[in-house]
């Protein structure tokens, strides 16, 4: 399966958020932000961001290594439908529920 309409939705989704969470100062800032949040003062916005940031950053690692689509848990394809919804999603449906 080809996964180029998921890999662009990523990282579009990706740059919005780190455009808007780190206010210009790119991923590098990522870290600072996740300390922030750790540390209990990070807003609840900034704290869900990270986490879709984090979400975002391990699906485009799973793609580079070739273990995108399918489950982190037992393995099984997850599916178009899933990936088209959520494609940062690292779980089957059985095993998202």
């Amino acid at each position: 399966m080809d996964f180029n309409v998921q890999k662009k939705c990523l990282e579009t989704r990706l740059s919005a958020l780190s455009a808007g969470m780190l206010a210009g100062q790119g991923l590098s800032a990522l870290a600072r932000a996740s300390e922030a949040q750790i540390a209990g003062r990070g807003s609840k916005a900034s704290t869900l961001a990270g986490r879709e940031m984090r979400a975002i950053l391990t699906a485009l690692d799973r793609l580079k290594a070739g273990e995108y689509g399918y489950c982190r848990i037992c393995g099984a394809d997850i599916t178009p439908e899933q990936l088209r919804a959520h494609p940062e999603i690292p779980f089957c449906e059985s095993c998202s529920a």
